[in-house]
């Protein structure tokens, strides 16, 4: 049976545009390397497991990864990792923290929706769009999220490379989704 397009739609003003993209048709260059290497780590259709991963594998990626805990029923997410690319751009650090205690529900919602998808398909999922920060600038993003499983099967974590770039600078930004024109 085909994935089926998680419905993540969010309008402007209830939080990012986000649009999702299984096909994965990935912009940036680090984040085409990173699904290279991501797909190197399965084996015999197993998914890799967060131990497959070394730091030192992962130098240029390191300041732009989030890694995230999925756990439970019902479905519970835990920031493990924030690269500080991103903390810095967001302004704050929230490693450790669930996103339960973070996020209103009209934000949570859609979010879940992205991750049952990644425990249901196992297979990466691209997404992209736009989002205000708390430096209150517009950023242009797109994320890859690739599932992780400690025992090749079921799901247990995420890794995310995100790429933010500035979209109300003058001249707009360099990043163009394909699909939002």
């Amino acid at each position: 049976m085909a994935a089926t397009t998680p419905n993540l739609a969010m309008r402007p003003q209830a939080g990012p545009e986000l649009a999702v993209d299984p096909d994965l048709r990935l912009q940036h260059p680090r984040l085409v390397d990173l699904l290279a290497f991501w797909q190197g780590k399965c084996r015999d259709g197993w998914l890799p497991a967060r131990a497959d991963f070394r730091p030192d594998e992962l130098v240029k990626h390191l300041p732009y990864l989030v890694l995230t805990e999925i756990r439970g029923d019902p479905l519970r997410m835990r920031y493990r990792l924030i690269g500080t690319a991103i903390t810095k751009a967001m302004g704050r650090d929230r490693t450790g923290m669930d996103f339960h205690d973070l996020y209103p529900p009209k934000f949570l919602t859609p979010m879940k929706a992205g991750f049952r998808w990644l425990l249901e398909n196992r297979r990466p999922l691209r997404g992209h769009g736009r989002i205000f920060q708390p430096d209150r600038r517009l950023y242009d993003f797109e994320i890859l999220n690739l599932p992780l499983a400690a025992d090749g099967e079921q799901v247990d974590m995420v890794l995310h490379e995100l790429i933010l770039s500035r979209a109300d600078k003058p001249g707009g930004s360099a990043y163009r989704p394909r699909g939002t024109d």
